[in-house]
């Protein structure tokens, strides 16, 4: 489709002689006159087919081409002017530029073949101003549609680290932006100095090209002090010849309310998982997380021919304690034991309550002997405590052990432990409070037997 061009003038020759020159190139429409031109220019804007390019005599009868050019232009603002005239003199082509508007001027005579490139320079210039109105346009819907939405905008220039934020930019704040400063240290100094790091890296790599877009959730300080999570995104939308950015535009999103929701969502995760793996009344292992760790532990020692071994632990006569005292003074014995047992192990050993008052270690880098003093040190501490019951009384307790190291041919911890409660069974039938090892993977079945048997409490013996 050829450009529409609008030639005005009120000599009719010089018209037709300009509509000769033109009409195969363009698509030409004339006025012999101001205010038909004006009125041409109204009717083509109306019909969707604006003039590009607007060709006027300097010299007209009851308006002259200067004022012609500016009520055109104030009717379409993207139209381009050309003005002709007869007068070479300066003032004239002064007054023409200053106040018309004018893109290109020619003298009469001129030739023909300039003028025809002045007009496809100034229909280059109209593309160009067509282009911007677009872009503005489009930048506006786009900067109105996200704040509809709630986001703020921001529009950056890296070369001068000037930048213009949307006034729900700033809102989003609660700030106002006519006291504020217009640029890039605006958001940077409101970073979170636990975040400032990880966005000054995601920026770096926009502006070096290294990454197409910029997203970065980080904390921003609010009016009040306090802080909230934002989602920045943005994108280079112009580079300068040395490809250095000089243009960035991008968004910033609240997402505080998703950031606590993801924040109560991992906690009740996590308490899920700590429900499922361990036992609510000691804080320890339940039966199927010490079985999962230990087997881990086992296969580790197995790969790389360490030495392993397993304790099993049952506190003696413990249904007396229940039936005696009730399970309120048997919960907080449990308790108290356990405390007893996590004091004396090393943050390596896995510990975990397998059911009632039965318990297991797995001692990682620990032979049969080794475990053997273990459990000894156990069933020391254990006889010397002083257990303290809901009611104010004290209580002696004791407990029998069962040590098996780990022997070749154990493929889960279910081997070893099943080897551990042997030793216990003997420990309890030799009259318990006393430790035992199991002859595999030890050179013999020992025992060691401390002190008087069962539980006591202060004031007096209870059976063992």
């Amino acid at each position: 489709m050829r450009a529409r061009v609008l030639l005005i003038d009120d000599e009719p020759r010089a018209l037709s002689a300009l509509v000769r020159q033109l009409d195969e190139t363009f698509d030409v429409v004339t006025a012999p006159g101001g205010h038909e031109a004006i009125a041409a220019v109204e009717r083509a804007m109306a019909d969707g087919s604006p003039f590009a390019v607007v060709v006027c005599d300097m010299h007209m009868p009851g308006m002259d081409g200067i004022e012609t050019l500016q009520r055109i232009r104030d009717r379409s603002p993207l139209i381009v002017g050309i003005m002709l005239t007869g007068d070479a003199d300066q003032h004239t082509a002064i007054e023409a530029i200053n106040h018309g508007s004018i893109f290109r001027f020619f003298i009469k005579p001129f030739d023909a073949a300039r003028l025809a490139e002045g007009i496809a320079a100034a229909l280059h210039q109209h593309d160009l101003l067509v282009a911007e109105r677009r872009l503005a346009e489009n930048e506006e819907r786009w900067r109105l549609a996200l704040e509809a939405v709630g986001d703020g905008v921001w529009d950056w220039n890296p070369q001068s680290e000037m930048a213009v934020y949307s006034r729900g930019w700033w809102g989003m704040l609660g700030l106002s932006p006519a006291t504020e400063r217009q640029s890039v240290a605006a958001w940077r100094d409101r970073v979170h100095p636990d975040d400032a790091q990880r966005l000054d890296s995601r920026l770096a790599a926009l502006l070096d090209g290294k990454e197409e877009a910029l997203r970065c959730e980080h904390r921003l300080r609010m009016s009040d002090g306090t802080y909230r999570w934002f989602l920045a995104r943005g994108t280079v939308l112009f580079r300068g010849d040395g490809r250095g950015a000089i243009r960035v535009i991008g968004t910033h999103t609240d997402i505080t309310e998703r950031r606590n929701m993801e924040e109560t969502l991992r906690r009740q995760a996590e308490e899920l998982v700590l429900l499922a793996t361990t036992d609510a009344l000691t804080g320890l292992w339940n039966r199927r997380r010490f079985m999962e760790k230990a087997d881990e532990e086992l296969l580790r020692a197995v790969r790389y021919g360490r030495p392993v071994a397993a304790v099993m632990v049952d506190i003696d006569h413990f249904k007396r304690v229940n039936d005696s005292f009730g399970h309120a003074a048997g919960d907080a014995v449990l308790r108290q034991f356990c405390d007893i047992l996590r004091g004396n192990l090393r943050g390596t050993d896995c510990l975990g309550r397998l059911g009632g008052e039965e318990f297991a270690v797995l001692l990682p880098e620990s032979d049969g002997a080794g475990a053997v003093v273990v459990a000894e040190i156990l069933r020391r501490a254990a006889a010397a405590a002083t257990m303290l019951l809901p009611d104010g009384q004290t209580l002696r307790i004791t407990a029998s052990f069962g040590v098996a190291a780990s022997k070749a041919g154990d493929e889960t911890v279910a081997d070893l432990l099943r080897r551990a409660d042997e030793a216990l069974y003997a420990a309890k039938e030799r009259g318990r409070n006393q430790v035992v090892c199991h002859p595999d993977g030890a050179h013999r079945m020992s025992s060691i037997l401390i002190g008087g048997n069962g539980a006591s409490d202060e004031k007096g013996g209870r059976d063992g």
